[in-house]
Order: structure tokens, then sequence, then C-alpha cells
């Protein structure tokens, strides 16, 4: 695995005690949430439903909080506190803070899920023979509009500029790979771009650096090839990397890699060089005995993968890894955790300085030779500590139960460079770098 350039200065000059920033917010991770499809059953009576968990990072509980009485789930997608959820035939939305309904309506041929202001677009594919996509309110999940104009089954969806970009792969017997392209304003498709046959299977999309990286899965004719295809939206041109080995969906990128399924294991791509970067970041987990990897997801706040495995008969495991795959822990889940997704939050304002109370960590001295002390300011009980480098490899690891809100730690072993810490009490759990000589 190669080592990606750290910008050691700019991290350095902002601060120890600045709070983790996107978009201008001070973000943590609240919950992962799991959706489990369920054992699918071919005929009434049906006995097993879809059902949705979350897992506690923190405290690792795990908690079932609703069902939906339908055989399979494609997609869960949060936004504040609020989630939707594609069901086979529902779509559901759920309060997250309550993990109460608040609204529900009924559908058919659902996929993915994409969030534009109040509107939710749906993609769709088979039974669905028209209308490949459909616009929602949020607010009760009306329709909007139908969108015609689109040839075929369609996957995952990004946006850029005013335009959403709609990944359309014609279902399992689709030949080639398209993207349409949907103006958001008054919800009509522009134009098809086809990537041709090698981008068949085309399923997840991204956004990076002006282009769209497609992760294209392997066919059911042709299990052994698959593709990621780029299409840069500046000058309008494609490239197909075709990849002989079996590919899956896309999990996530964080900073120029994307992670993604490969050999039924998951792997990283390289989106500069369009080159694989690591090609087996978590082995295959036994798809020789029929055990999968069913979904997956970044936690690009922490720089976790969360990697759901099982045999869509049993109930399943959620791996929790670093993104260079060292383990960290797992959680249990139900039966074919097809989507799985982070519920990131804004931290709650302090009073003084508006900062988030849960991300007032103090580290001194930084940097720091031998003896460096970790303290939280909200007063909250230290329970363990964890040092990674910045490859997120697992360095060393301290529990306490002594109910301070500081510790030491002695690191003069540590060889010098920068590394990230995570404290965690039993309600929260704080990031921060320090600076070893």
């Amino acid at each position: 695995m190669k080592k990606r350039n750290l910008p050691v200065l700019l991290t350095i000059c902002l601060g120890i005690l600045a709070p983790v920033m996107f978009n201008g917010q001070n973000l943590y991770v609240k919950q992962i949430i799991t959706a489990n499809g369920g054992k699918f059953e071919f005929v009434p009576p049906y006995q097993d439903f879809v059902t949705l968990q979350s897992y506690n990072p923190v405290s690792g509980a795990v908690n079932i909080f609703q069902s939906v009485f339908t055989q399979s789930v494609q997609d869960v997608l949060i936004k504040g506190n609020i989630a939707y959820v594609a069901a086979q035939d529902s779509i559901i939305k759920l309060n997250l803070d309550t993990y109460q309904r608040i609204a529900a309506v009924a559908d058919s041929g659902l996929n993915k899920l994409y969030l534009i202001g109040n509107r939710l677009v749906v993609s769709k594919q088979y039974p669905v023979t028209t209308f490949f996509a459909e616009v929602l309110d949020t607010t009760d999940l009306s329709l909007v509009i139908s969108i015609p104009g689109i040839s075929g089954d369609c996957g995952s969806m990004v946006k850029a500029g005013d335009s959403l970009y709609l990944t359309v792969n014609g279902g399992w017997m689709g030949t080639e790979g398209k993207i349409a392209v949907i103006e958001t304003t008054g919800w009509t498709v522009t134009r098809e771009i086809n990537l041709g046959t090698e981008a068949v299977g085309m399923l997840s999309i991204f956004l990076y650096n002006n282009k769209l990286f497609t992760v294209n899965k392997s066919p059911f004719q042709t299990p052994e090839t698959g593709s990621i295809s780029s299409y840069n939206l500046v000058d309008y041109t494609f490239i197909n990397t075709v990849i002989n080995k079996n590919i899956g969906f896309g999990a996530g990128i964080d900073g120029h890699l994307l992670y993604f399924g490969l050999n039924y294991g998951i792997g990283s791509f390289n989106l500069n060089t369009l080159q694989i970067e690591d090609s087996v970041v978590v082995p295959d987990p036994g798809s020789a005995l029929f055990k999968y990897i069913t979904s997956a997801t970044i936690d690009t706040l922490n720089n976790h993968l969360y990697i759901n495995i099982g045999d869509y008969v049993a109930a399943g495991t959620c791996l929790v890894a670093t993104l260079t795959g060292d383990s960290v822990t797992s959680f249990a889940t139900g039966i074919s955790s097809d989507a799985v997704t982070v519920d990131y939050r804004e931290a709650p304002a302090g009073i003084e300085n508006k900062r988030s109370e849960s991300m007032l960590l103090t580290l001194y001295p930084n940097p720091v030779s031998e003896r460096l002390t970790v303290k939280l300011l909200n007063q909250q009980a230290i329970k363990e500590i964890l040092i990674t480098d910045m490859m997120g490899r697992a360095i060393m690891q301290k529990y306490t139960d002594d109910q301070k809100n500081s510790s030491t730690i002695m690191v003069n072993n540590l060889p010098a460079g920068l590394y990230s810490i995570t404290v965690k009490t039993s309600e929260i759990s704080v990031k921060g770098k320090f600076m070893k000589k």
C-alpha cells in the first residue's frame, strides 16, 4: 500500500482544539444505520421482513428499532435526524431521534435515493418498464413528477452544478453503461451519455475533481470482468478502465481513493492514476462458502469502513475496519444487510465560544517527546484512548476506569510523525491530532 501525501503543516496550524469541520459544520457520528432485507421467502405467509437497526460507535450498543413488512431493502439515506428508506415496494421516512415513522408510501421497482433540497429523487429498476426515476416531496413523500426519457433500469446518482447524473445499466441483461443527465430545475432528461459496452453493469457513481467515476459491476454473464469509468465534465471525454476481476459496488471515496467491491472483498482504486491502489483492503469473507459482503460504506470522519457480511439466510455481522484494512471491531446484524449509512450530526454549540462541547479536547505538550496529557474540557470521564497513524492503523490503545477527564500516555517509543488520537467516554467520541518529535 502506498502512503498518501499529508498536509502536515496545515494540520498543525489548524490547531488541536479545532472541531472536526465539514462544509463549515462541526460534525460527529451519532450512529450507524443498517437496513436488513431479511430472508427472501417465495410464497406467503411470510415470516421474515425488513428491519432497521442502529449501532452506537461509542457504546457499541445495537438497537433494532423498526420493521418494514416487505421482502427486500435497497437504500437508506440520512439528512440531519431524518432517514429515508427504499424497501422494495415502500418508501419510509423516519425520525432518527425518536425512531418513529413520519410518512410512508407504496411504490415499486425501488433502487437508490438522492436528496436535493426538499425533493427526494428515486431511481427505479425491474419490474418497472418506464419512468425509471421519480421525484417525491420530502414533507409527505407525495409524487412531484415521474421523469420520462430514461432508457432502462437505473442505479446511483450524484449532483454536479444544476444537473443530476444517474447511472443507467439496463438491469441484469444490460449490454452497455449510460449516464442520464437530468436538469434539476424542471426535472427533464437533457441527454444520455453512452460509455459503451465496457461500462456494462454501471452501478455506483461519485464526483471527484470535475469528473464522474462509476463502478461497473461484473455482469452475470462475465463475473470475472468489470470496470471503473471516468467521465470528464469539462471536456466530455471518458475512459473505461477494464479490470479482469469480480467487481461489486462502490463503498465511497476518501481523498483520492475509491473503495469498492473487488474479488468479493474490498479494494481501493486511485482516482488520479486510474489504477488499483490496493487489491485487498479487506479480503473475501468466504464467497466459496456463500458468505458475501452485502453492503459497505465509509465513515469519512473517523476513517472507518463499515462492511456488512452475510449469506442471505442467517443473521450476519458488520465488520468495522480502518481504511487500510485493520480490524477495529464488529457487531451483529440481521439477514441480508443490503444497506448501511452513517448518521452524521452537527455537534451542539458551546455557551461561550460556540464550539461543540464534545469537541473540546486538549493535548499537551504538542509537539510531544515523551509524555502526552489528554484532557476533556467538558469534564466527562475518559474510558478509552486510541492512537492511530495517518494511515488509520492502530498504534496504541488504553482503557481506564478511574473516572477522570484527563489521562497521561507515554509516547516516547513512537516514531516521529503526525498521529491521530480518539478519546471515548460513555457518551461521546472525540478526535484530535498530535505531533511526536
